[in-house]
């Protein structure tokens, strides 16, 4: 995983720019024609490429150059990338026109739906993505865009526990699972949550088997905020986002994470010598466990609509995607690249198999899904609280 995509995920929530407030400033700009609302039609059949540049809209770093040359390469255009740091950044520059761009690389599930509803990303014609049928089935349907009208996605991964398993034995992770983190008093100062006030709160409720992880019930948020605060005085629990090298370095043992962290963990970040096995990930079974993926659509009215179809095609090949995963170190969401590829691959040890999210588990998958200013404002509140103690 990029730092800048891991900076994304710590900071969109912190910025306290409430993603729900913003959906009448995208209906208001709708667009270029001036309409508001979803775009109802996609492109044409059968239409030419256009000349370029392709004006791509991405996360740093959150793409292969050598990918991006190769589609430059057989498409004869240039791409021009333009970057963003958080969603909240990406979706205020696309409804207030700030940007003119062809391509968002990296759409949020949890704003989809009011890009769709602002008229900011038209629908998709898939007799230009013909490699749409290389990712998961799973995700051709998702909760945020129904039959993948508007986006295909680009990667997945999941939330658990990374920590290491020269300390601490996996099987006592296994059968103590969140309770883990509460639990490693040996290991003061040693012991993480992400700094992301959803993601941690909702780990809280889960420990106490609440698994409505939009929930914005006061009491429930409260409680989780009182659980998480425990961890300050029993393990001097740390607040950050840098477990995909503070685990492998040593600095932590045990650390509330994303899968990708420790794949990079061992493509990146553990020291020369030292054994793969020192590392291990857990997160919880199928129907309890946090899954997620960003996506990529095209931005209505756009200069260059078909060669923007044909990027996203390009991405989802398999080959291109490998080349893109070996760089990026996010899991291509496309149904090749399950574990037991990648194990066999070597992108990944056997030891960390469950970074990789099952078809099962991403069908059963539990989702953070928009919540509104209101509930937003509710985990804002808990998180300063908690963080101020920290």
């Amino acid at each position: 995983m990029t730092s800048s995509r891991r900076d994304f995920l710590a900071r969109s929530a912190q910025l306290g720019v409430l993603l729900g407030a913003g959906i009448p400033i995208l209906q208001a700009c709708g667009s270029d024609s001036g309409s508001s609302g979803p775009v109802a039609d996609p492109i044409a059949d059968g239409l030419e490429p256009e000349k370029g540049p392709l004006r791509v809209f991405n996360y740093d770093s959150y793409v292969n150059p050598d990918v991006v040359a190769a589609f430059e390469a057989q498409y004869g255009v240039k791409v021009e990338i333009t970057t963003f740091t958080t969603d909240t950044e990406a979706v205020t520059k696309l409804a207030s026109k700030a940007i003119e761009v062809d391509v968002h690389h990296s759409m949020a599930a949890t704003s989809i739906d009011r890009l769709i509803a602002g008229g900011i990303v038209q629908p998709l014609n898939k007799s230009y993505i013909p490699n749409f049928e290389n990712a998961f089935d799973a995700l051709k349907d998702p909760w945020y865009d129904k039959g993948s009208a508007h986006s295909v996605p680009y990667n997945f991964f999941g939330t658990g526990i990374g920590y290491r398993a020269d300390r601490i034995d996996p099987a006592q992770v296994e059968e103590q699972g969140w309770d883990t983190l509460w639990n490693a008093t040996d290991f003061k100062g040693q012991v993480s949550v992400l700094d992301d006030e959803r993601e941690a709160l909702v780990m809280a409720m889960m420990r106490k088997g609440i698994f409505d992880v939009n929930t914005t019930d006061q009491a429930i948020i409260d409680q989780a905020l009182a659980d998480l605060s425990e961890l300050i005085d029993r393990v001097s629990v740390k607040v950050n986002i840098e477990a995909y090298k503070n685990i492998p370095e040593g600095a932590t043992t045990v650390a509330h994470t994303w899968s990708p962290d420790l794949i990079n963990a061992y493509a990146a970040y553990l020291p020369e010598g030292t054994d793969p096995a020192v590392l291990g990930f857990w997160h919880p079974p199928a129907g309890e466990y946090l899954v997620t993926n960003d996506s990529m659509g095209v931005v209505a009215g756009c200069k260059n609509p078909v060669l923007a179809h044909l990027y996203i095609n390009f991405l989802l090949d398999n080959e291109i995607a490998e080349q893109n995963f070996s760089w990026v170190g996010y899991l291509p969401a496309l149904s090749k690249f399950d574990a037991d590829y990648v194990i066999g691959a070597g992108y990944v040890p056997e030891n960390l198999r469950a970074c990789v999210p099952t078809t099962e588990e991403i069908e059963k998958g539990l989702y953070l899904k928009p919540i509104g200013a209101d509930g937003d404002a509710k985990y804002t509140a808990a998180w300063s609280t908690f963080t101020s103690g920290a």
